[in-house]
């Protein structure tokens, strides 16, 4: 029927109300389903997935006094009740419908269980439902699985088995869960014998979502959903996944995979087959054993089936095609985590067997819930009976992974970042074995190989592991993934390119996002996808030759989405837009570069010493201003003990009891955290972004990486460059500089590396490549200091016109230096750059007066400088949410304020994909963005302060004065480029280069002393 939920009769309801937190965190629950009465005894009204139905019914009198005389107002009341007590769930008559009616029911029933088995290890429940249910699953399905994880996968198998009971016309009126469950065991015991072990102890009688879950999905009629488009279940479980949670979908790298790019990859791999392993029906050949380690709704293997199909009838005929197609699936497997994709994939790929008038039994479908990333050599203990449909599974997911020889890998693992601990046996290894991920490692750029945690990078080598390492006398195999692109080019992916090429015999690589990080819609082949994305193919054809680099061809695919399809279809083999790509073992997979580019030094080389920015971990303990740092530091204080570990953010390196080393400037703390009662933090600013200066809680205590030797050299004389070193750079400058220690992510949000200009606070030790000032000196026949470098590093890479002439090179990251002999350039080049790093560190360098800039902010001419025309409203209702900007009257609009003239250069300002405006603008408005990391993270200003609007203007100010610059920038940059030069030979000639490798090493940062933030007086 549905729920009633009850309130005192002083409490007011929905929607004229102002909940409690706790009213507010039940109503979060209660909009997720589709009939809720919701009353105080007054008031009545009917609600239906939070929406209210009509009018809010009320009574006339008082419930706690009028007696006999209370009555309804009006003809509502009445109406109210009959519409609750008669509802009846509407029948879905699309896939929309069909997933708005259960995704919400399924988030709900997931925080029913998560609820539960709190309350039952708390002991608050006397019965255990869910506990012993939850080790079960860990040791049959995952180990390591998390309480949340079980509570997920519970909501999504019981919910799309019931789903798949419908769809085999199972009706539920007059049923119990387990009579569902037997009958859809008849035809997908996988599936039947998991809902019914997972809902026989459970709570079916008292459990509102269960009960509304079995009305809800018990009126659903597949025929009537799909009308009868056969590709319906393909579009039903990534619109399901992005209403039921979209963070999981984000965090599992879930998308999916278009049909023209699947296509694609399997008439590719065909086509390889054929012409370079002698199997002349391509994967119609017996014996070419296959896997998709993720198979998600099966849009790759019914690829492959339907590609089989055409090969046997072209072959032996369409009265052939039955037989081969039940041969096909005795060496075709899926593995699959989730087991809502496994029943959406079983749907489809049944109904493709019924287009060609066969039929596979269940038990020869090998659609396996496992883990990919597991083990292969770990054995299950004792499985009990009931429970074997389900433990086999996983057995046979580990008999395919240690015993068949598999000659093809292909699909679309899931992307996600910063996985460490996720990777399983690939990660970390067995008893006795050391980590197959290890292979993907280079010595001696360890430091760089963090970006190896990433989900895609773990089936990477869990496949080409599988298909050439774990099976020494059938070394020869394909492997076909679409993926991220950033292995393509990453120095910390360089181990992983060399792995390649040594194992491989040929790789081609597709580039399916040449345009940018976060390109147009448009243009992207996963529309919900904004990473560079690519398709890669590697081929194995025998033993290989392991000190022959294998060739590995490119071809960048652009346009809009509907003209990449097209130009995939038409790609071949033996197609003349191939381009070779460099032999070098760890060399970018790219096509070689201009011989010009590569005569230019690294930045890198010239400015040896590099670090990783400053990288806290935890959000909260930064800020657009130092109050509100404070009124969180006073939150986490006076917390109670048990709240704290969840404020804190605690991670494998910071918690509460640890009082780590001090941080420069600091002494030791004499307290852990969970003891402090000060209730001032030292607070520090920081360069948070480029051009985005904010505050830090500068206590070691809750900073995971604070990077003391950025600090320790720190000074007034010091200048901190970032460059973006992971990802290619395509927009705007190509370094930026800042007086402030730079953030992790300062350069664009996306990671990058900081190089100071010096090595000691003082300004007296360069951080430059050995011999470089002296060169300098005497090719331009003038004294060059520090600086002076610094500064014409500024003037030719820090604007638009130096990514724009170099956007090829520069998709391999690592800025290059044009170093010009002409001394008059070298002059021009030296005043323009040292006016780019005023303008970036807003004043703060060059530091002494005597130098020509006076110690203030710089800004436009009065007549350019933007100002205020209408005030930005400092209330808290009226605290700006939003930004916007009129080009016809170049205003930008921030809530209800006004500034103006802001150019539309200004206005689009860019490093990299990064609008500098708007993200300055999006960590100060109402509600701010950035990822959630605590519920410190909500403690914010509540209005607008006088400051952020001077810091505004301070901002438009400095990039007005940076685009005025870029003219002069972008003609002299083409003189130089085209101008005698000192070149990287001429660096090596003199002893330069290359670099010693302890001038790459950070200085030696003293331990447990309170070391000064500045240099002393001298």
């Amino acid at each position: 029927m549905g729920y009633v939920e009850l309130k005192g009769p002083r409490r007011r309801i929905p929607p004229d109300w102002s909940p409690s937190s706790h009213e507010r965190k039940q109503w979060e629950q209660l909009r997720l389903l589709p009939n809720v009465l919701y009353s105080n005894g007054n008031d009545w009204a009917l609600f239906r997935n939070g929406e209210l139905v009509g009018s809010v019914a009320r009574l006339v009198g008082d419930i706690r006094r009028a007696d006999a005389k209370l009555a309804p107002a009006d003809g509502v009341f009445e109406q109210v009740i009959s519409e609750f007590l008669l509802w009846t769930p509407p029948v879905p008559r699309n896939v929309h419908q069909l997933v708005r009616a259960i995704a919400n029911l399924c988030r709900l029933l997931r925080e029913e269980v998560c609820d539960t088995l709190r309350r039952e290890r708390t002991g608050d429940l006397p019965e255990d439902i869910f506990t012993g249910l939850a080790q079960d699953w860990r040791t049959l399905l995952f180990p390591g699985l998390s309480d949340q994880e079980f509570a997920d996968g519970y909501a999504q198998t019981v919910t799309f088995a019931l789903l798949l009971a419908r769809v085999d016309g199972i009706t539920f009126e007059h049923q119990p869960l387990a009579e569902i469950a037997k009958q859809l065991g008849k035809k997908h015991s996988l599936m039947g014998k998991a809902l019914s072990v997972l809902t026989e102890k459970t709570f079916e009688g008292r459990s509102v979502v269960i009960s509304t879950l079995l009305r809800v999905i018990g009126a659903v009629d597949w025929d009537i959903v799909s009308q009868g488009r056969p590709d319906t279940a393909l579009h039903l479980y990534e619109p399901f996944l992005q209403q039921y949670d979209p963070e999981l979908r984000r965090q599992s790298g879930w998308y999916y995979t278009p049909n023209e790019a699947v296509s694609f990859m399997v008439s590719f791999v065909e086509e390889i087959l054929r012409k370079r392993l002698g199997k002349s029906w391509g994967l119609a050949t017996a014996g070419v054993e296959i896997i998709d380690p993720a198979v998600g709704t099966g849009t790759y293997l019914l690829n492959i089936l339907e590609s089989v199909a055409r090969t046997i009838e072209d072959e032996e005929g369409p009265a052939a095609v039955p037989a081969q197609l039940r041969a096909l699936f005795s060496r075709m497997t899926g593995f699959e985590k989730q087991t809502g994709p496994i029943a959406v994939a079983e749907l489809r790929l049944h109904q493709a067997l019924k287009a060609y008038s066969t039929e596979i039994p269940e038990s020869e479908l090998e659609l396996l819930v496992t883990d990919t990333l597991d083990s292969p050599y770990e054995e299950l203990p004792y499985i009990p009976r009931a429970l074997e449909p389900i433990a086999r599974s996983r057995r046979r997911a580990g008999e395919i992974k240690r015993l068949r020889q598999v000659l093809v890998i292909m699909g679309n693992p899931p992307y996600g970042e910063r996985a460490g601990g996720r990777g399983g046996w690939v990660e970390k290894g067995g008893p006795g074995q050391t980590p197959v991920l290890d292979a993907f490692r280079a010595p001696g750029n360890g430091r760089y190989e963090y970006v190896l945690s990433n989900l895609y990078v773990y089936f990477w080598r869990w496949a080409t592991w599988k298909v050439f390492d774990a099976h020494p006398d059938a070394p020869s195999g394909i492997v076909a993934f679409i993926s991220p692109s950033s292995f393509t080019t990453g120095r910390g992916h360089a181990g992983m390119r060399e792995y390649l090429r040594r194992t491989a015999d040929e790789c081609w690589v597709i580039d399916l996002s040449p345009e940018r990080h976060q390109p147009d819609v448009i243009t992207r082949v996963f529309p919900g996808v904004q990473h560079r994305l690519c398709i890669t193919i590697v081929v194995r054809s025998g033993a290989g030759d392991r000190d022959q680099p294998a060739p590995v061809r490119y071809m960048a695919v652009e346009g809009r989405r509907s003209e990449k399809f097209a130009k995939l279809k038409e790609l071949h083999l033996e197609n003349s837009a191939w381009m070779d790509c460099p032999t070098d073992w760890q060399a970018p997979f790219l096509p070689s570069t201009s011989p010009e580019w590569q005569s230019y030094p690294y930045l890198g080389d010239l400015v040896p010493w590099s670090h990783s920015g400053l990288k806290p971990n935890r959000n909260w303990v930064h800020s657009p201003d130092s109050n509100t740092l404070r009124r969180r530091w006073m939150r986490l204080l006076r917390a109670d003990p048990d709240e704290k570990p969840v404020l804190m953010k605690e991670t494998r390196d910071r918690d509460l009891s640890r009082v780590p080393a001090p941080l420069p400037g600091t002494a030791r703390h004499a307290k852990a955290l969970k003891a402090e009662t000060s209730p001032l933090p030292c607070i520090e600013r920081v360069a948070l972004r480029s051009f985005d200066r904010q505050y830090l809680i500068y206590d070691a205590r809750v900073i995971d990486f604070v990077r003391p030797p950025l600090w320790y050299v720190r000074g007034s004389h010091q200048i901190y460059a970032t460059e973006q070193h992971a990802h290619a750079i395509d927009a705007g400058p190509g370094i930026v500089f800042s007086a402030l220690v730079p953030s992790v992510h300062h350069y664009n949000g996306r990671g990058g590396r900081v190089l100071p200009l010096y090595r000691d606070a003082a300004g007296r030790v360069p951080n430059l490549a050995p011999g470089l000032l002296d060169l300098l000196s005497c090719k331009l026949h003038q004294e060059v200091s520090a600086k002076d470098i610094f500064a014409y590093i500024a003037a030719v890479t820090a604007h638009p016109a130096y990514t724009e002439r170099f956007a090829e090179q520069l998709r391999t990251p690592g800025v290059r230096v044009p170093l010009t002999a002409d001394p008059q350039l070298w002059g021009e080049a030296m005043s323009i750059g040292h006016r780019v790093i005023r303008f970036h560190t807003y004043g703060e360098r060059p530091h002494n007066a005597g130098e020509g800039y006076p110690h203030q902010v710089p800004r436009l001419p009065a007549s350019l400088r933007p100002k205020v025309v209408r005030a930005i409203p400092d209330t808290p209702q009226a605290m700006p949410g939003n930004i916007a900007y009129d080009k016809d009257t170049e205003t930008l609009l921030v809530g209800d304020g006004q500034i103006r003239p802001v150019p539309p250069r200004v206005w689009e300002y860019e490093i990299s994909g990064m609008k500098v405006v708007r993200k300055w603008f999006d960590y100060r408005k109402k509600h701010p963005g950035g990822k959630h990391t605590s519920p410190l993270d909500d403690i914010t200003p509540e209005r607008w302060p006088a400051q952020f609007t001077t810091e505004l203007l301070e901002l438009l100010n400095m990039l007005g004065l940076c685009v005025g610059l870029e003219t002069e920038q972008a003609r002299l940059l083409d003189q130089i480029s085209t101008g005698p030069l000192i070149t990287t030979t001429d660096l090596e000639h003199a002893g330069v280069l290359p670099v010693p490798q302890r001038l790459r090493k950070p200085p030696q940062v003293p331990v447990e002393s309170a070391l000064p933030l500045f240099e002393a007086p001298s």
